[in-house]
């Protein structure tokens, strides 16, 4: 058994890698993902995990405390924020960073991850509307939300659209599309084999 532990903005990526290795191999991995700060805190507390799949910066962190293998760690994907509206929605224009200044300049309210939570898509959204310059534009309608209660306030038509990592959009709402080039910005992953890892050779080829 490998067990495995990533932030949710990866997870619709891996699950599909996890059912081949799975098929492929025979091991069984036991997935847990969560929130940037769940993963970090249950890492730090010192839980046992074979494999681990996070931003950069917390990936940082962990290797601070020793918690990798340095020469196990490899950057593996990015992923961008994205913008998610009511199923019955009309997609907002994206299509440029005009567009997209001019659709969150017209909406009525705006939901947005937690600036203050290390590593998480809030932090990346806040770099993205201080470079589109409309930040003080939109304060008064934009709402700190949770991903999910965010998204459910969404789908109850309570707030008009929200900003989010793009992989993390769930299958209940439409997605609308990307932050357009040049103010996309990204989340980087990295994956890496822990310290603690009791199947050394099978968590080696998980990852």
């Amino acid at each position: 058994e490998i067990k495995l532990i990533s932030v949710g903005g990866v997870k619709d990526a891996l699950d599909p890698i996890i059912a081949d290795f799975t098929k492929a191999t025979g091991h069984t991995v036991k997935y847990t993902a969560g929130s940037p700060g769940v993963v970090s805190q249950k890492l730090a507390a010192g839980e046992a995990f074979d494999v681990v799949v996070q931003s950069v910066p917390a990936m940082n962190d962990l290797a601070k405390l020793n918690g990798i293998k340095p020469e196990t760690r490899v950057a593996v994907s990015r992923g961008g924020i994205g913008v998610a509206v009511h199923p019955n929605a009309q997609a907002p224009d994206l299509s440029t960073a005009d567009a997209f200044k001019k659709t969150l300049m017209a909406a009525k309210s705006i939901g947005v991850g937690d600036p203050a939570v290390p590593n998480g898509s809030g932090v990346v959204i806040q770099r993205i509307l201080a470079a589109a310059g409309i930040m003080d534009a939109i304060k008064d309608k934009v709402k700190v939300v949770g991903l999910d209660p965010g998204q459910q306030l969404i789908a109850k038509g309570e707030l008009e659209l929200g900003l989010m990592n793009a992989s993390e959009v769930r299958s209940y709402l439409k997605f609308a599309g990307h932050v357009p080039a040049p103010l996309q910005d990204y989340t980087n992953y990295d994956v890496a084999i822990t310290t603690k890892a009791a199947s050394a050779g099978a968590a080696t080829a998980l990852a």
